[in-house]
């Protein structure tokens, strides 16, 4: 009986001893992961300061931006949405930059301009279906 008290004692301290390390990597691994992660910051609440004026990113300036809203819902609805955002979409759909190129131009990560796309087009929708007769 004694033996196999022994050899019970032993899995015991072997699997408790398994179960640290395995809690200690996977609290490394949830750290290290965190402080690679930048703050999350709304395009708002930056200075204006920080970031260039959409006209000076233009890559042609003498180019003015009009657009040619087949519905007047939309262009009032694109009407309402911040500078920020209207430069975001600009440059998601009209000159069909990648992201990633987009949080090189604004200085911000790339996770951010995904999830101001996502709240914009969220906005925009909003907008269109309170107007009624959406489709």
């Amino acid at each position: 009986m004694n033996r196999q008290w022994d050899y019970d004692d032993l899995l015991r301290a072997q699997f408790t001893k398994w179960l640290d390390r395995v809690i200690y990597h996977a609290k490394l691994k949830y750290l290290r992961k965190e402080m690679e992660r930048p703050d999350m910051v709304s395009v708002e609440a930056l200075p204006e300061s920080r970031h260039p004026s959409y006209e000076e990113l233009w890559d042609y300036p003498s180019q003015k931006m009009v657009f040619d809203f087949e519905e007047e819902r939309l262009a009032d609805a694109f009407g309402n949405l911040s500078e920020k955002q209207k430069q975001i979409l600009i440059m998601l759909y009209v000159e069909e930059r990648k992201p990633e190129e987009i949080s090189r131009i604004l200085d911000c990560p790339v996770r951010h301009v995904y999830n101001q796309r996502y709240q914009i087009l969220k906005k925009l929708r909003w907008e269109l279906e309170k107007g009624g007769d959406f489709r």
